[in-house]
């Protein structure tokens, strides 16, 4: 079943935040003037004495700091409604995100005041992360307690005085908090983007769906794609897409250093003196609307998008390279969608990133692409802004927008002669070298994207015509199918396996423990006499219940996924854990996967262990920059000041792994799911997705879109989650959103908070026809899925039960079944009374019956909050139940929350598990999910029922 043809989608509204342009004019007068924003990172940012050296092998060194900053954004807290209190918090490329965004929407005349469909729009954001701040960073500034012990431990140390040792604790922790606490604003989302996001569908009160999704540097293509089969299957009216590069930091510079990836001389895409890139950071933002309804609408169209694809290498040689036979069908993909002929195309922006090898493949497989398409010229916007990874494609987007409008092409200015690797034969395309008016045949242009992992995108936009004939109205849709779960699979604390998993649940099993010492140094951070709820400056670096539910570790079976030890060994568990429950998943499907025709999708977020181990390593010249200010006030000779120093980075940083090539694709937020396409040999779209706790439902929202509309025949999807963290641990104490008991309790009377979690859960999806032709067992249909997010209220933090309500009602619409034929639901359920009451108030007002009352179950209380996994162990069991026909007991507390108790009757808070009978009809249940940013999601699930 091969993907239809994309109706044409209209941008009516643009908007962005790059470097040296905060706006879209100057974006396109800095683009006309070969303006170059690439130049040597000085002043305030870092001390290029702490981490730079012209020693390519330096430890924790990067060679170049050539960069493209965004510089002298000012922050307009009454524009944005943000509370001047909480401008704090705010992290700069959450003002990026949010000035670009205010600029794409009221560019197209949809304004805050204005009167319009705002449940219809969708917020999606290509992103890797916000990136650590130059302020030490948030999972670093909480680690003090290891720094003092480490410093304490070495002999410097021990020629101070008891009195001396103790006044300079004290004062380190003091001079830490006044600078890199006070007035922090990047501790906020603690890696989550978004939030951001559901920040601006405050600002507007949108009620859509928001999410972001990490393809890399193809980031911002893979958000376009899912926007707009979003606004072809009626999902949403309208899309405000747009891509967000992580902040510059020490951090980026050496990982991509230490891939020798950077140039000390500048960025010269496709040019002989290429010889490396330069990082560049910002923000841009698009509004989309299918044409036909922009021209109803009377919305100003900048330009139309015709057709946007990705695919990924599959198995391949490295993490890092790229492939051109991938960036060919890419571009092949985009055209069959498009249904449009290359050599109707006259410019390509490539994507080119200055680095030879990698432009290379780029530039064979789209001179294959376009062969024979002598009209064809080709660019590369990193020579103006750098590389901008996760933004790069759409700022990319944005100059061919600009040049079509305009009717002018801008000439590459840095090209002078071909890099001798850079190979275009005959027919193929050239760099554009001169400026080129655009003054007949269609305006038509391409954006193509490539990033670590082996993915590509691209894209076809053109010029709007007025004049153009009508497009024909949308065909109607036949009722959507149901998708089969044909595989699945876990890692969950206690629960290797879906059965294990359900078995706990039933006997009351709950794995929550202690966390040990080899995970953190608990033992530093645990004040028993904390008291529940206090926030002084005493309690930063503490945690009062340091209980949590673990997943086993055990070895990766690095042979049968063909990765090297040395790149095991800086691997996050996160991608471990993924690889082995997918592989999982698959041979319980027990059938072998169409290599082009599926698409890995894993809903995972930056901060996973092993990159907070990377961050505070290379955060430590900041830490000892605290240090050795303390220690020459407290009359420690000067001469011995770095000695002091010395020690104690070697004594903090151990045992600490050096950072190596391996140490970026280690921590890559975007790898989970390529390197689950690597090891299967899967070569459809492979990416990442976040949408706070309610992610894993986002991706399989996504897998079941792409089934319906035929973009692949086969999904693999879950979700993972593992940052069990000191700083995160200290911080979730610290907003007293941790149970003091160390139990979860949800709904109860004795309902105090959340425990850590942490897993995986992976699951294989097919159309239900295709899954029947195939023959095998159907664990269970997925019928429906619905999302929203909360839009306006009084803080992004607190979910609000209107907007759980409508995500239930959308998957229910989705699914065609109605709500009085749901038996079970598996809430979100945390025991958090925020949480809880919002949660239970939208259970009654969607599923609340007297007769019958629909029964609620939560697994949370068995394994913890494993935040962005979470759903899936809640899928899990509801398919479970299902199958075997059992609805679950609820753990929790004897007595109801006093609040809660008009909701039993309408709802059945059974402790005891019972027979699932239900007669003739099927067994029906849900999965509910909500987050922090106000994004809710819902699933509807059906029993499979093999037809006679």
């Amino acid at each position: 079943m091969p993907a239809e043809r994309q109706e044409p989608i209209a941008i009516i509204g643009m908007g962005c935040v790059l470097p040296d342009a905060h706006d879209v004019p100057t974006f396109w007068k800095n683009l006309q003037a070969g303006h170059v924003a690439v130049r040597p990172l000085t002043g305030a940012r870092w001390d290029w004495s702490a981490y730079g050296s012209d020693d390519p092998s330096a430890v924790d060194r990067t060679t170049s700091f050539l960069g493209a900053p965004v510089e002298g954004l000012k922050f307009d807290w009454k524009k944005f409604k943000v509370p001047p209190i909480e401008t704090r918090l705010l992290h700069t490329i959450e003002m990026m995100v949010l000035e670009a965004a205010v600029q794409a929407m009221t560019s197209a005349g949809y304004t805050p005041e204005r009167e319009f469909a705002r449940d219809r729009v969708a917020v999606i954001a290509g992103s890797s992360g916000m990136g650590r701040k130059s302020n030490l960073g948030f999972n670093t500034k909480w680690r003090l307690p290891e720094l003092l012990r480490a410093a304490s431990q070495t002999e410097a140390w021990k020629e101070l005085s008891s009195e001396q040792a103790e006044h300079v604790a004290r004062q380190v922790q003091e001079e830490l908090v006044r600078q890199h606490i006070d007035g922090s604003d990047d501790w906020a989302f603690w890696g989550f983007m978004s939030p951001v996001l559901g920040r601006v569908c405050s600002l507007f009160d949108l009620h859509g769906p928001h999410f972001c999704v990490d393809a890399h540097a193809a980031s911002g293509l893979a958000a376009l794609e899912t926007a707009v089969q979003g606004l072809m299957s009626g999902e949403w009216d309208m899309a405000l897409v747009g891509a967000a590069s992580p902040a510059l930091s020490p951090m980026e510079y050496v990982l991509h250093d230490k891939l020798r990836r950077l140039s000390r001389r500048g960025v010269f895409p496709l040019d002989a003196r290429a010889d490396g890139t330069a990082l560049g950071e910002g923000a841009v933002m698009f509004l989309l609307k299918p044409l036909e309804a922009a021209r109803r609408d009377g919305d100003p169209i900048q330009g139309v998008l015709r057709g946007v694809g990705g695919v990924n290498r599959g198995a391949g040689p490295s993490m890092t390279a790229t492939d051109a036979q991938a960036h060919r069908r890419a571009a092949e993909e985009a055209h069959r969608r498009a249904a449009v002929a290359a050599d109707s195309v006259c410019f390509v922006e490539t994507g080119a990133t200055g680095v030879p090898s990698w432009d290379a493949h780029l530039v064979e497989g789209l001179s294959d692409a376009y062969r024979g398409s002598n009209g064809v010229s080709l660019g590369a916007i990193s020579e103006s802004v750098g590389d901008l990874q996760a933004a790069s494609s759409l700022a990319a987007m944005l100059k061919v927008l600009l040049m079509l409008r305009e009717r002018t092409l801008v000439p590459q200015r840095s090209f002078q002669t071909r890099h001798p690797d850079v190979v275009l034969g005959d027919t193929s395309p050239r760099v554009l070298t001169e400026q080129a008016a655009l003054t007949r045949g269609p305006r038509r242009a391409a954006v193509h994207a490539a990033g670590f992992g082996g993915v590509a995108w691209h894209a076809v936009v053109e010029a709007y015509e007025p004049e153009a004939p009508q497009v024909r109205g949308r065909a109607p849709r036949p009722p959507a199918e149901p998708i089969a779960m044909v595989g699945f699979a876990c890692k969950y604390p206690d629960a290797p396996s879906p059965e294990v998993l359900w078995d706990n649940a039933l006997k009351g099993h709950c794995a929550v423990g202690d966390i040990p010492e080899s995970r953190w140094p608990v033992s530093l951070y645990h004040d028993a006499s904390r008291a529940w709820g206090e926030t002084s400056r005493e309690t930063f670096f503490r945690v009062y219940s340091p209980k949590a539910a673990l997943v086993a570790e055990s070895p990766l079976r690095f042979t049968e996924f063909g990765i090297p030890p040395n790149a095991v060994a800086r691997m996050d568990p996160a991608q471990r854990w993924t690889l082995e429950v997918a592989k999982a998943a698959v041979a319980d499907a027990g059938r072998s996967l169409p290599s082009e025709r599926t698409a890995v999708i894993v809903a995972t977020t930056p901060g996973n262990l092993q990159e907070v181990a990377v961050e505070t390593r290379l955060a430590f010249p900041e830490l000892a920059s605290v240090y050795r200010q303390v220690l020459s006030r407290s009359g420690v000779p000067m001469d011995n000041v770095e000695r002091f120093v010395a020690q104690a980075r070697e004594a903090f940083q151990g045992q600490q792994p050096s950072i190596t090539s391996d140490s970026l694709p280690g921590i890559l937020n975007s790898a989970p799911a390529t390197r689950v396409a690597r090891a299967l040999d899967v070569r459809g779209p492979a990416f990442t997705v976040e949408s706070a706790c309610a992610s894993t439902l986002t991706a399989l929202s996504l897998a079941i879109q792409g089934l319906r509309d035929g973009r692949w025949d086969v999904a693999v999807v879950g979700g993972v989650w593992s940052q069990i963290t000191a700083p995160y641990c200290v911080n979730m104490c610290f907003v007293g959103a941790i149970s003091p008991k160390g139990r979860m309790r949800p709904f109860s009377q004795e309902a105090d908070g959340f425990v850590h979690g942490e897993g995986c859960g992976i699951f294989v999806l097919k159309r239900l026809s295709d899954a029947k032709r195939d023959g095998g067992r159907i664990h269970a249909l997925i019928r429906g899925v619905g999302g929203s997010t909360d839009g306006r209220g009084k803080s992004i933090f607190a979910s609000q039960a209107r907007g759980q309500a409508l995500a239930m009602r959308r998957a229910l619409h989705d699914s065609g079944v109605g709500a009085e034929s749901i038996q079970y639901v598996e809430a979100h359920a945390t025991g958090m009374l925020e949480g809880d009451l919002p949660e239970a108030g939208a259970l009654v007002e969607v599923y609340g019956r007297e007769s019958q009352p629909v029964r609620i179950g939560a697994i949370k209380p068995h394994i913890g909050h494993s935040y962005i996994a979470s759903a899936g162990a809640g899928v899990l069991r509801a398919v479970l139940a299902l199958q075997r026909g059992v609805l679950p007991p609820l753990f929790t507390g004897a007595a109801l929350n006093a609040r809660l108790a008009s909701s039993e009757g309408p709802l059945s808070f059974a402790r005891d598990a019972s027979p699932w009978g239900v007669g003739d009809a099927p067994r029906r249940a849900a999965v509910n999910a909500y987050g922090f940013g106000g994004t809710n999601y819902h699933l509807i699930l059906e029993e499979y029922r093999d037809a006679p």
